[in-house]
C-alpha cells in the first residue's frame, strides 16, 4: 500500500472518530505522511484509534515520520525546517464535558529531521522516513515547552482520544507555549480550545496526525 492511499486511510479514521473537526478544525486536511509511534513493544503501537492501557503510554514514546512529497527537492529543503511535535486530549475531563478541553499533554519544539532511509514509489512521489528521537537527543537541539504527560482519565469518564500532532514550523517564528501548570483548554481557560487555535497563532503547518484511546480501569 503507498502512502497516498494510508494518507487516505489515515484521513478516514480521524474523520470516523471525529478528530476532524473536534481537534483538527480544518475539515479538507489531507496527512502529507505517515506518524508511527510506538511505547516500546508491538502491542504498545498507536494505530489511528486503538486502545492501549493508561500505565503502558506514561513515557515518551518512539517516534518515526515517513513524509511522502512529489519532489526531492521537497524532501531537501525538510532538513532546514524545524518541527513541533504535540500530544493533546479533546476528551477532558470526558466526551460529553468539555470543560478541560482541549487537555495539552506534551509539547516539544525546534525538532530536526535525521537521515534514515528514501524510496520512490509507481508515481515518482518520494517517502522518506526518519526518527524524532525527543528520548534522547540532547536537549539543547529542541525546546521542551511542555513536559511530556501521559494519559490520566478519570474515573467514570469513558475511552478518551490521545492525539498525536506533528507540525511544520514557519521560519523566524519563535513559539510561546501553553502554560505547564495550566494544562486545560492549553490555557486559555475557553472550554474546547486547543491545539488549532495554538498552532494558527503560532503559524504552524500541520503534516501528519496518529492517534489512541484509552480509559480509566474504574469505567
Amino acid at each position: 500500500m503507498n502512502l497516498v492511499t494510508i494518507s487516505d486511510s489515515i484521513r478516514e479514521n480521524l474523520i470516523k472518530h471525529e478528530v476532524i473537526p473536534d481537534v483538527i478544525n480544518d475539515k479538507s486536511f489531507v496527512p502529507k505522511g505517515l506518524l508511527i509511534i510506538s511505547y516500546g513493544s508491538p502491542d504498545k503501537e498507536v494505530v489511528l484509534g486503538n486502545t492501549l492501557k493508561v500505565e503502558d503510554a506514561q513515557s515518551i514514546p518512539k517516534i518515526t515520520f515517513t513524509v511522502n512529497l512529489n519532489e526531492e527537492q521537497e524532501i531537501a529543503s525538510f532538513f532546514d525546517e524545524k518541527f513541533t511535535l504535540v500530544v493533546t486530549d479533546p476528551d477532558a475531563p470526558s466526551r460529553t464535558d468539555n470543560k478541560w478541553s482541549e487537555f495539552c499533554h506534551y509539547v516539544v519544539s525546534d525538532l530536526s529531521l535525521s537521515t534514515k532511509s528514501g524510496t520512490t514509489d509507481a508515481e515518482d512521489r518520494v517517502n522518506f522516513t526518519t526518527d524524532l528521537k525527543v528520548d534522547t537527543i540532547p536537549e539543547s537541539d529542541y525546546k521542551t515547552l511542555v513536559p511530556y504527560l501521559g494519559p490520566g482519565p478519570p474515573p467514570k469518564t469513558g475511552l478518551h482520544r490521545y492525539v498525536f500532532l506533528l507540525y511544520k514550523q514557519k521560519p523566524g517564528v519563535s513559539l510561546e507555549g501553553p502554560d505547564p501548570k495550566n494544562r486545560p483548554n492549553w490555557s486559555t481557560g475557553i472550554p474546547g480550545s486547543g491545539v488549532s487555535d495554538w498552532a494558527a497563532k503560532n503559524s504552524l503547518s500541520l503534516l501528519a496526525v496518529n492517534f489512541f484511546f484509552a480509559q480509566n480501569k474504574d469505567n
